[in-house]
């Protein structure tokens, strides 16, 4: 194998796709989601709120829990089912690159713009109301907490919704589900059951590092265990997906 050839033509998968997500016209759904967001925040913070239990559980609840995975759905579920449809992944599939590194390639390219897009929309939200309510040292912990754990969110969702794009033909059908059923319904219900859903163990690392809002007091488990359990989840997804990549036959 050609580990410099592939890397090379991973690395070119990465800057074109990430370019490509940057600026597609899906662009216009994170301004509008950042618009929304920052209404919703600007406005509250104009009323008698509790500066950081309120600022941390809109953001919370808000990006964390709803437009997250939402968005990841969006972003990872059509990248590589579009260049199907178009067949432009011929291409891909037609040059020399090693499957398993064109697949890591889009992943990879998915996390980046994904984590950008996302940490766009908590700044929008954070300035739109600590803006109004004060920024302080407080504040701006709360601010790169959740910065950090979107991230995380963006990197394992993105393995899961990759994943489910290839065997699907109309992933955003499976994606819905997910986000508002098993995300928004199953992993809201108390007990250990709220444990099937990815959200309980970034929110379980959340109420680690920060000391305000609904998260501080979320039913965790702990820091480590859910770094471990999320790692394990974007890695078993990861290499389902690069082996179901790699046997595909694509039209």
């Amino acid at each position: 194998m050609d580990i410099k050839g592939n890397l090379i033509g991973m690395m070119a998968i990465i800057r074109y796709s990430t370019k490509k997500i940057l600026f597609s016209k899906k662009v216009i759904m994170t301004i509008l989601i950042a618009i929304f967001i920052a209404g919703v925040m600007g406005y509250t913070a104009t009323q008698d709120v509790d500066r950081l239990r309120d600022g941390t559980n809109l953001i919370d609840y808000l990006i964390l829990f709803f437009f997250m995975p939402i968005i990841a759905m969006i972003y990872a579920g059509s990248i590589i089912r579009d260049e199907i449809e178009d067949k432009s992944i011929t291409q891909i599939l037609t040059s020399p690159l090693d499957r398993t590194f064109a697949y890591i390639g889009y992943y990879l390219s998915l996390v980046i713009s994904i984590s950008i897009v996302m940490v766009i929309i908590v700044t929008v939200g954070f300035i739109a109301f600590f803006g109004q309510m004060g920024i302080d040292g407080e504040a701006l912990g709360i601010y790169l907490s959740v910065c950090v754990l979107a991230v995380i969110g963006s990197i394992v969702y993105t393995s899961l919704f990759q994943f489910i794009s290839l065997p699907l033909k109309r992933p955003l059908y499976f994606g819905l589900f997910y986000a508002f059923i098993w995300e928004g319904f199953v992993g809201s219900l108390g007990g250990k059951i709220q444990e099937v859903a990815i959200k309980h163990y970034i929110r379980s690392i959340g109420s680690g590092w920060i000391s305000h809002g609904d998260i501080a007091n979320y039913d965790a488990s702990s820091v480590g265990y859910s770094f471990l359990v999320i790692l394990w989840i974007t890695v078993i997804f990861l290499l389902v997906g690069v082996l179901y990549f790699r046997v595909k036959e694509f039209p």
